[in-house]
């Protein structure tokens, strides 16, 4: 059923664009791409529509939620070098005590 009403927009689709290029066929060059559209050509957009995320993969594009999403992990990562700092002071004044505490020691015997 969904493949004949795919097959009927389609088709729909295709009507218009006839007559849209009847009643629009002038065209515009697209500036140094040597590429020239009519003025109501929608191929580009039903390209990008359909095959959006492929672009955005190809070209290497980033998207806002990329964005969002990176700066969570890069909050994560300086809280997480924070708490390795704080653990390494904690550590480093721990050693500094041992070793106070076995001079003290030694210096018993």
């Amino acid at each position: 059923m969904e493949e004949y009403a795919d097959r009927y927009a389609q088709k729909k689709e295709d009507l218009f664009d006839r007559i849209q290029e009847f009643l629009f066929p002038g065209e515009v060059e697209i500036e140094g791409t040597g590429y020239e559209r009519s003025l109501l050509d929608r191929r580009i957009e039903k390209y990008l529509d359909k095959h959006f995320d492929e672009y955005i993969q190809e070209y290497g594009l980033v998207r806002e939620l990329d964005l969002i999403v990176y700066e969570e992990k890069l909050s994560e990562i300086l809280d997480g070098i924070k708490d390795i700092k704080e653990f390494q002071d904690d550590t480093g004044a721990t050693i500094a005590e041992f070793e106070r505490r076995l001079d003290r020691l030694e210096s018993e015997l």
